[in-house]
């Protein structure tokens, strides 16, 4: 009896330890809603490689809100190129899909494109590392 109580009071403790730092990871990133529908939102935040190298993208589909299932997708693109892409799959509504990643590199010759879908009809734009908010 001595053992099975000193084995939960060891778990209790365990998790109240490990809850916060996994809830701050998971809240840490700074998102910007890039483009919204239906109630769900493609979101994005960047972080720089090295000083002169590309950003890294940090991108997620958040359907929390959302009315309907949603999907997103985003790609790099200099001109009519497609230089990287990511697609989160569909996510259910009241779920967050998990982060996914495209690097983009720097200059004005190269554009993130994001967009999110609800199977019947989509919503996207085009960015710059200026307009999405660093991690």
């Amino acid at each position: 009896m001595r053992l099975a109580a000193r084995a939960t009071a060891l778990t209790a403790l365990t998790l109240a330890l490990v809850a916060p730092a996994v809830g701050a990871q998971a809240q840490g990133n700074h998102w910007k809603t890039l483009t919204a529908m239906e109630g769900g939102k493609i979101q994005a935040c960047k972080m720089a490689t090295t000083k002169t190298g590309p950003w890294k993208i940090k991108l997620r589909v958040d359907a929390s809100t959302a009315k309907v299932r949603v999907d997103g997708s985003a790609f790099v693109a200099k001109g009519t190129k497609n230089l990287d892409h990511w697609k989160s799959g569909w996510v259910a509504k009241g779920q967050v899909s998990d982060v996914g990643t495209v690097k983009l590199p720097r200059g004005s010759a190269y554009t993130l494109n994001a967009g999110i879908s609800t199977g019947q009809a989509g919503n996207g734009g085009s960015f710059r590392p200026g307009q999405i908010k660093a991690c």
